[in-house]
Protein backbone atom coordinates (compact mmCIF):
# COMPACT_ATOMS: atom_id res chain seq x y z
CA UNK A 1 0.00 0.00 0.00
CA UNK A 2 3.04 2.41 1.22
CA UNK A 3 4.33 2.01 -2.93
CA UNK A 4 1.08 3.56 -4.48
CA UNK A 5 0.90 6.29 -1.96
CA UNK A 6 4.57 7.05 -2.96
CA UNK A 7 4.25 6.37 -6.62
CA UNK A 8 1.12 8.98 -5.99
CA UNK A 9 2.99 11.15 -4.61
CA UNK A 10 5.97 11.02 -7.02
CA UNK A 11 3.58 11.19 -10.09
CA UNK A 12 1.91 14.22 -8.78
CA UNK A 13 5.42 16.37 -7.66
CA UNK A 14 6.58 15.17 -11.28
CA UNK A 15 3.61 16.48 -12.67
CA UNK A 16 3.77 19.77 -10.62
CA UNK A 17 7.16 20.23 -11.76
CA UNK A 18 6.65 19.41 -15.57
CA UNK A 19 3.80 22.25 -15.37
CA UNK A 20 6.64 24.63 -13.57
CA UNK A 21 8.75 23.83 -16.53
CA UNK A 22 6.91 24.53 -19.12
CA UNK A 23 5.41 27.96 -17.29
CA UNK A 24 9.25 28.75 -16.84
CA UNK A 25 9.65 28.16 -20.61
CA UNK A 26 6.64 29.87 -21.79
CA UNK A 27 8.16 32.81 -19.54
CA UNK A 28 11.01 32.45 -21.08
CA UNK A 29 10.19 32.71 -24.90
CA UNK A 30 10.67 36.31 -26.07
CA UNK A 31 9.40 36.90 -29.10
CA UNK A 32 10.01 40.50 -30.75
CA UNK A 33 5.96 41.12 -32.31
CA UNK A 34 5.31 43.36 -34.61
CA UNK A 35 4.12 45.93 -31.83
CA UNK A 36 7.87 45.22 -30.25
CA UNK A 37 9.56 45.71 -33.95
CA UNK A 38 7.82 48.85 -34.26
CA UNK A 39 8.62 50.30 -30.84
CA UNK A 40 11.86 49.76 -31.53
CA UNK A 41 12.59 50.58 -34.72
CA UNK A 42 10.11 54.17 -34.33
CA UNK A 43 9.15 55.17 -30.99
CA UNK A 44 12.28 56.43 -29.96
CA UNK A 45 12.82 59.53 -27.91
CA UNK A 46 15.21 61.94 -29.76
CA UNK A 47 18.25 62.26 -27.46
CA UNK A 48 18.89 66.29 -28.22
CA UNK A 49 16.01 68.14 -27.91
CA UNK A 50 16.18 70.18 -24.76
CA UNK A 51 17.76 73.38 -25.47
CA UNK A 52 20.97 74.20 -23.89
CA UNK A 53 21.64 77.58 -21.87
CA UNK A 54 24.59 79.10 -20.31
CA UNK A 55 24.09 78.85 -16.66
CA UNK A 56 23.44 82.01 -14.96
CA UNK A 57 25.98 82.45 -11.85
CA UNK A 58 29.56 82.89 -13.10
CA UNK A 59 30.55 85.27 -16.27
CA UNK A 60 30.15 83.75 -19.23
CA UNK A 61 33.35 83.17 -20.36
CA UNK A 62 35.26 81.06 -17.95
CA UNK A 63 31.21 78.98 -17.49
CA UNK A 64 31.93 78.09 -21.52
CA UNK A 65 35.86 77.07 -20.90
CA UNK A 66 34.34 75.40 -18.20
CA UNK A 67 31.51 73.34 -19.42
CA UNK A 68 33.71 72.30 -23.07
CA UNK A 69 36.56 71.11 -20.96
CA UNK A 70 33.86 68.72 -19.21
CA UNK A 71 32.61 68.08 -22.91
CA UNK A 72 36.13 67.41 -24.13
CA UNK A 73 36.66 64.89 -21.07
CA UNK A 74 33.36 63.19 -21.38
CA UNK A 75 33.63 62.85 -25.10
CA UNK A 76 37.18 61.17 -24.10
CA UNK A 77 35.25 58.73 -22.20
CA UNK A 78 32.22 58.27 -24.74
CA UNK A 79 34.43 54.79 -26.52
CA UNK A 80 33.52 53.33 -22.95
CA UNK A 81 30.02 54.71 -22.00
CA UNK A 82 27.73 55.58 -24.66
CA UNK A 83 26.25 58.01 -21.81
CA UNK A 84 29.15 60.11 -21.59
CA UNK A 85 28.43 60.84 -25.32
CA UNK A 86 25.23 62.27 -24.40
CA UNK A 87 26.71 64.43 -21.71
CA UNK A 88 29.56 65.81 -23.75
CA UNK A 89 26.90 66.94 -26.42
CA UNK A 90 24.90 68.50 -23.83
CA UNK A 91 27.92 70.06 -21.96
CA UNK A 92 29.33 70.93 -25.82
CA UNK A 93 25.72 72.96 -26.49
CA UNK A 94 25.88 74.92 -22.92
CA UNK A 95 29.40 75.93 -23.68
CA UNK A 96 28.31 77.40 -27.12
CA UNK A 97 25.63 79.49 -25.42
CA UNK A 98 28.14 80.95 -23.38
CA UNK A 99 30.68 81.91 -25.87
CA UNK A 100 27.93 83.35 -27.78
CA UNK A 101 26.38 84.75 -24.32
CA UNK A 102 30.07 86.54 -24.02
CA UNK A 103 30.32 87.85 -27.29
CA UNK A 104 33.21 84.92 -28.33
CA UNK A 105 32.41 83.94 -31.57
CA UNK A 106 35.17 82.04 -32.36
CA UNK A 107 35.26 79.86 -29.56
CA UNK A 108 31.35 79.23 -30.26
CA UNK A 109 32.56 78.57 -33.30
CA UNK A 110 35.11 75.82 -32.61
CA UNK A 111 32.87 74.14 -30.10
CA UNK A 112 29.86 74.52 -32.71
CA UNK A 113 32.04 72.10 -34.42
CA UNK A 114 32.89 69.60 -31.79
CA UNK A 115 29.25 69.41 -31.53
CA UNK A 116 28.15 68.65 -34.66
CA UNK A 117 30.80 65.83 -34.87
CA UNK A 118 30.04 64.54 -32.01
CA UNK A 119 26.72 64.63 -32.20
CA UNK A 120 26.25 63.23 -35.84
CA UNK A 121 28.41 60.20 -34.02
CA UNK A 122 26.49 59.36 -31.09
CA UNK A 123 23.21 59.85 -32.95
CA UNK A 124 24.58 57.12 -35.75
CA UNK A 125 25.62 55.13 -32.85
CA UNK A 126 21.86 55.40 -31.42
CA UNK A 127 20.73 54.31 -34.27
CA UNK A 128 22.64 51.54 -34.67
CA UNK A 129 22.24 49.99 -31.44
CA UNK A 130 18.52 49.96 -31.76
CA UNK A 131 18.84 48.19 -35.50
CA UNK A 132 21.33 46.03 -33.57
CA UNK A 133 18.37 45.33 -30.78
CA UNK A 134 16.17 44.22 -32.97
CA UNK A 135 18.69 42.18 -35.35
CA UNK A 136 19.71 40.33 -32.25
CA UNK A 137 15.91 39.42 -30.78
CA UNK A 138 14.87 38.72 -34.33
CA UNK A 139 17.59 36.04 -34.56
CA UNK A 140 17.78 34.77 -30.61
CA UNK A 141 20.92 36.08 -29.64
CA UNK A 142 20.17 37.20 -26.37
CA UNK A 143 23.22 37.98 -24.81
CA UNK A 144 23.84 40.47 -28.07
CA UNK A 145 20.39 42.23 -27.34
CA UNK A 146 21.17 42.10 -23.46
CA UNK A 147 24.32 44.21 -24.52
CA UNK A 148 22.26 46.72 -26.74
CA UNK A 149 19.72 47.20 -24.11
CA UNK A 150 21.89 48.18 -21.64
CA UNK A 151 23.56 50.50 -24.43
CA UNK A 152 20.60 51.63 -25.03
CA UNK A 153 19.60 52.45 -21.62
CA UNK A 154 23.49 54.37 -21.48
CA UNK A 155 21.86 56.59 -24.20
CA UNK A 156 18.71 57.58 -22.80
CA UNK A 157 19.53 57.94 -19.19
CA UNK A 158 17.94 61.44 -19.47
CA UNK A 159 14.91 60.42 -20.45
CA UNK A 160 13.47 58.02 -17.94
CA UNK A 161 9.68 58.34 -18.71
CA UNK A 162 9.66 57.79 -22.78
CA UNK A 163 7.66 55.05 -23.30
CA UNK A 164 10.95 52.96 -25.58
CA UNK A 165 12.60 53.46 -22.38
CA UNK A 166 9.99 51.76 -20.41
CA UNK A 167 9.78 48.76 -22.83
CA UNK A 168 13.93 48.58 -22.66
CA UNK A 169 13.37 48.02 -18.91
CA UNK A 170 10.54 46.05 -19.54
CA UNK A 171 11.92 43.61 -21.67
CA UNK A 172 15.49 43.34 -20.09
CA UNK A 173 14.80 40.48 -17.40
CA UNK A 174 13.15 38.02 -19.84
CA UNK A 175 16.31 38.86 -22.26
CA UNK A 176 18.69 38.71 -19.86
CA UNK A 177 17.05 34.54 -18.06
CA UNK A 178 16.78 34.23 -22.36
CA UNK A 179 20.52 35.28 -22.40
CA UNK A 180 21.85 32.44 -18.95
CA UNK A 181 19.94 30.15 -21.00
CA UNK A 182 21.56 29.58 -23.82
CA UNK A 183 25.03 29.10 -22.12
Amino acid sequence: MTGISHVRRNGAIALLAAFALVALVAWLQVRVTPTDKQQALDDYPELFVDVAGCPVQGDPLPNGRRLEELGLMRADRYPYNAGDGVRAVQRYREAESCYRAAGSQSDAARVGRLLTVLSVRVNTDYAAARLNLVTALDQGRWSDGLSEIHRLLLFTEHVRRHGYVEWLNKIIGKIAARAGTNH
